[in-house]
């Protein structure tokens, strides 16, 4: 399973990360790779935005819906417009560890993923868990630590 995906401008693919390898997928933008994979599970990327913006009403670093069984949920964890944007498989996430000024995402393979503003972060995962009860869907929830 993918913990995260990036856009690699270089070689003009997604770098899809998962136990610290890296798999590369064609594709001419993150945007492109998106609804070509929404549009593969019944719907496309702009359905997909619209219906978590009209259930959640969250209109930034909107998460990515592809599929809802196996569930593959993708949300940002910087602007989308930053060139080093990382998407985060919600469903990949054991823990997240909250910090002052980051977080560490642990991720089921033990491996992980420090991100800038945690609250960002922290208001992402609330958002997706708002959705799914929304959908009467329950995954079961990362564990979040006590900050110290």
């Amino acid at each position: 399973m993918t913990n995260y995906m990036y856009y690699d401008y270089a070689n003009s693919k997604v770098a899809k990360i998962k136990e610290d390898k890296i798999e590369y997928e064609n594709a001419r933008s993150m945007k492109s790779y998106f609804d070509k994979q929404c549009l593969e599970n019944g719907s496309n990327l702009e359905g997909r935005k619209r219906s978590f913006i009209y259930l959640v009403h969250k209109k930034k670093y909107i998460p990515i819906t592809i599929s809802l069984s196996p569930l593959r949920i993708y949300f940002p964890i910087a602007p989308i417009k930053d060139p080093s944007c990382k998407w985060v498989n919600f469903s990949s996430i054991k823990e997240i560890l909250y910090h002052k000024k980051t977080c560490t995402i642990i991720f089921y393979d033990d491996t992980c993923l420090t991100c800038n503003n945690p609250e960002r972060i922290k208001e992402s995962i609330h958002a997706i868990y708002r959705y799914l009860n929304i959908l009467n869907i329950y995954p079961q929830l990362p564990s979040q630590p006590e900050q110290p």
